[in-house]
């Protein structure tokens, strides 16, 4: 996915599936949206559904080998978080599935009821994708290619 990114701010990371870098990219995305926004609490919603998002790539990416790309452009008034990684035909569906849940009602009702299962379960929570939605306003995109996928979590922001 090209765009032209003439005068827009943008970071681009590429790394191998491993869950111990999740947190250095947290805290890497809180400091750089930290120094160019005034909103702390922005920042740290972006950073938190950036971890999020890479939970369920490494979870769900298709091959070991690979590596995951997350890509921040800000641009007109809203920053664009994107996760992108391999993925099997089947786990597309899933995600495809839960794209259609959690965009069908009110982010609050699904979260709760989200909350209630995981508990209920103590299975596989399924709260990352409705938690963003609900914790940061953010509008959630997915995009499917043959073999991968690239979900977005598009921020509106104040431009200072």
């Amino acid at each position: 996915m090209q765009t032209d990114r003439r005068g827009d701010d943008h970071v681009e990371l590429r790394f191998g599936p491993r869950w111990t870098y999740i947190s250095c990219v947290r805290r890497f995305l809180s400091s750089f949206f930290l120094i160019g926004l005034s909103d702390k609490e922005r920042a740290e919603q972006i950073s938190m559904a950036a971890s999020e998002l890479l939970e369920n790539a490494i979870k769900y990416s298709s091959e070991e080998s690979s590596h995951l790309k997350v890509e921040v452009v800000r641009r007109d008034g809203a920053i664009d978080l994107v996760v992108e990684n391999p993925a099997e035909p089947d786990q597309i569906n899933v995600l495809r599935r839960e794209f259609a849940i959690i965009s069908a009602a009110d982010p609050e009702s699904i979260y709760l009821k989200r909350m209630e299962e995981a508990a209920k379960s103590g299975g596989q929570s399924r709260l990352g994708l409705i938690r963003i939605r609900y914790e940061t306003g953010a509008r959630l995109q997915l995009v499917v290619g043959e073999r991968n996928v690239a979900v977005h979590a598009i921020f509106p922001i104040e431009e200072t």
